[in-house]
C-alpha cells in the first residue's frame, strides 16, 4: 500500500514539474537578467544559432541512416561533459548513422568548429544555466511534438525527458551518461530552489529505474551513485572513462615532449590547469606558494583555466584569488591566465615542471589525463576520479585533503625529485602511454557506447565482450555549490594570511 501511494505521489510531482519546471527557469533567468542587470548569466557569450554549422535540414535523412541516433546535451560549454558529446557526434556520425543533436544553448568557444553530418535543434529558451532538469524537460517536450523517430538516445545531466521519450517513442533505448548524482549537489540560490531540488531529487530514482544503460564517469562516481540510487538494478550501472583526447590534434610538432629533452626551467615551474570555480580550491596554491616563499623557496606558479562569464560566481572567484595573491604578497610568483585555447594550454604542459590538480571528491578529472600524456607529473587529492588516475610516488603525489600546507609539502617533494622515470624515459611512458590509450581514449570509450548499444538492441551481450569494472562502495559524498563556498576557506582566516605573510 506504501509503495503503491509512493509511486502515484512521484507520478504527481513529475506530472506538475513536466508543466511548472520550465516557465520557473525562465523566470530565474528573467529575475536575475532583466530585474537585477546581471550581465554574466549565460546568454552574452553563446552563438545566436547554429547557422555556421554544417548540418541536415530538419527534413533530411542522413546519407546512412542504419540506426538514428539522438544526443540529448543541452549547454554546449568546454568541459568534460561537453566533450563527451563531441566524441559522440564524431563516432556516430563517421559509423554512417543519422544523428540528431538537441541542446539549449551552444558557447561561442564552438564557433569555428564544424559539426559535419550532424542535424543540430537548439531549442532557444533563456533558461535558468545549470538547471539540468528544465532543460531536458523542454528538450523533452521538443521531441514529443517533433518528427524524430530515434533508436537510441543518448542523455546526461538529468533523466528528466527519460518517461516523456519512452512514451512517445517506445522502441527507443536510452543510455544515459552520469557525471555525478544530482542529488548529492548541494543546492544553493534562495530557499525555494532548495525545495525545489529536493523534490526533483525524490523523483528522479523513479526515472532512472526507466533507463535502458547507466554510465558513470568513475569508480568515485559509481559509488555515489548506488548509495543514493540503491533500487537502481546493478547491471544497468557501468564505469566508463571519458575520452581526454578530444579537443588536440596530435602533430609531430606536439608530441609530447619530457623535461630531458627541453631546456631546464630557471625555477621550478607549477601548472594549475582548471576552471575559475570555488570548488576547484585554487585558493590553496596560492596558499602553498605563500608556505613556501616564506622557507625561502624560489618557484613559479601558473594558474590558467577558463573564467566563466555566464556564471558570476566564477569571475568573482578569479578576482578574488587575485586579491588573496595581493595579500599574501606572492604576486611575483603566480601568474593568472584566464582563458587560454587549446594551443596555449598544451604549451603551458610542456613549459611546466609540474601540475597541480586541487578539487576534492573530483567526479572524474581530465586535467590529470592531459598533464600525464604530456609527460608532466600531477599532485592531486587523494578522492575522487583523479585518485583512480595518479600512481602515487610514480606518476603523481596524492595529498590527503584539500589544505595550504599539504600542498606546500608535496611541491616541496616534486622540487627535490628531479626524476620521474615512468615519464621522464621513453621506455616508462610507453607504459603509461598504453595505459592512458586503454582507459581513457576516445577509441575505447565509443566502443563501449557501441557494446552498451548492441546489447540493448539484442545482438550481443556486452558482459562477454568486456565485463562491467566493480562498482566501489564508499562513503557517501556531498557536493557544495559554489554560490555556498567560494573563497570561505580564504575569508575565514584572511587575519591568519595576513600574520603568515607578513612574518
Amino acid at each position: 500500500m506504501f509503495s503503491e501511494l509512493k509511486r502515484y505521489s512521484i507520478l504527481a510531482l513529475y506530472t506538475c514539474a513536466l508543466f511548472f519546471s520550465v516557465p520557473l527557469s525562465l523566470c530565474i533567468w528573467f529575475v536575475r537578467r532583466e530585474l537585477c542587470t546581471e550581465t554574466s548569466v549565460a546568454g552574452e557569450k553563446q552563438l545566436g544559432g547554429v547557422e555556421n554549422k554544417k548540418k541536415l535540414p530538419s527534413n533530411e535523412s542522413a546519407t546512412c541512416p542504419d540506426m538514428h541516433v539522438v544526443i540529448v546535451h543541452p549547454e554546449q560549454w568546454n568541459g568534460g561533459s561537453d566533450r563527451c558529446t563531441v566524441a559522440l557526434i564524431r563516432h556516430f556520425v563517421s559509423q554512417g548513422h543519422r544523428v540528431t543533436w538537441l541542446t539549449t544553448m551552444i558557447d561561442e568557444y564552438w564557433k569555428n568548429h564544424t559539426f559535419d553530418g550532424v542535424e543540430i535543434r537548439e531549442v532557444g529558451l533563456k533558461l535558468h544555466p545549470g538547471d539540468w532538469w528544465s532543460q531536458n524537460v523542454a528538450l523533452g517536450w521538443h521531441m514529443v511534438f517533433s518528427n524524430l523517430n530515434p533508436d537510441v538516445a543518448i542523455i546526461d545531466h538529468s533523466a528528466s525527458c527519460v518517461p516523456m521519450i519512452k512514451w512517445r517513442f517506445p522502441q527507443c533505448k536510452i543510455l544515459f551518461y552520469c557525471h555525478f548524482p544530482q542529488q548529492l549537489v548541494t543546492p544553493s540560490r534562495f530557499f525555494l530552489y532548495r525545495w525545489y531540488a529536493k523534490l526533483i531529487g525524490i523523483v528522479e530514482e523513479e526515472l532512472f529505474g526507466q533507463i535502458d544503460q547507466i554510465f558513470v564517469n568513475s569508480n568515485f562516481t559509481a559509488s555515489q551513485f548506488i548509495k543514493v540510487m540503491p533500487n537502481i538494478e546493478r547491471n544497468k550501472v557501468r564505469v566508463v572513462y571519458p575520452p581526454c583526447d578530444i579537443d588536440w590534434i596530435v602533430s609531430a610538432s606536439d608530441r609530447p615532449v619530457s623535461r630531458a629533452e627541453r631546456a631546464k626551467n630557471d625555477v621550478y615551474t607549477f601548472l594549475s590547469m582548471n576552471r575559475f570555480w570555488p570548488e576547484k580550491r585554487l585558493d590553496i596554491i596560492i596558499e602553498a606558494t605563500s608556505i613556501l616563499k616564506q622557507q625561502g623557496y624560489n618557484l613559479h606558479v601558473q594558474l590558467a583555466g577558463s573564467v566563466m562569464p555566464h556564471i558570476p560566481e566564477s569571475r568573482i572567484y578569479y578576482d578574488q584569488l587575485q586579491e588573496m595573491a595581493r595579500d599574501l604578497n606572492v604576486t611575483d610568483l603566480v601568474s593568472f591566465i584566464p582563458s587560454p585555447s587549446d594551443k596555449v594550454k598544451f604549451q603551458l604542459y610542456q613549459q611546466c615542471d609540474t601540475a597541480l590538480y586541487t578539487p576534492p571528491n573530483e567526479h572524474f578529472g581530465i586535467v590529470p589525463i592531459e598533464a600525464l600524456d604530456q609527460r608532466r607529473p600531477v599532485i592531486v587529492c587523494d578522492s575522487g576520479g583523479p585518485a583512480e588516475t595518479v600512481l602515487e610516488d610514480i606518476t603523481g603525489t596524492k595529498i590527503a585533503k584539500p589544505c595550504g600546507e599539504l600542498l606546500a609539502e608535496a611541491m616541496l617533494h616534486h622540487m627535490n625529485k628531479r626524476d620521474w622515470p615512468e615519464l621522464d624515459t621513453e621506455e616508462g611512458y610507453a607504459k603509461q602511454r598504453h595505459r592512458l590509450e586503454t582507459e581513457f581514449s576516445t577509441r575505447g570509450f565509443c566502443g563501449n557506447i557501441d557494446r552498451a548499444i548492441a546489447e540493448m538492441m539484442g545482438t550481443m551481450d556486452i558482459n562477454a565482450t568486456e565485463p562491467a569494472q566493480p562498482l566501489v562502495m564508499e562513503t557517501i559524498v556531498h557536493q557544495p555549490v559554489a554560490t555556498e563556498v567560494y573563497a570561505k576557506p580564504y575569508q575565514q582566516n584572511k587575519s591568519a594570511h595576513s600574520r603568515r605573510a607578513q612574518a
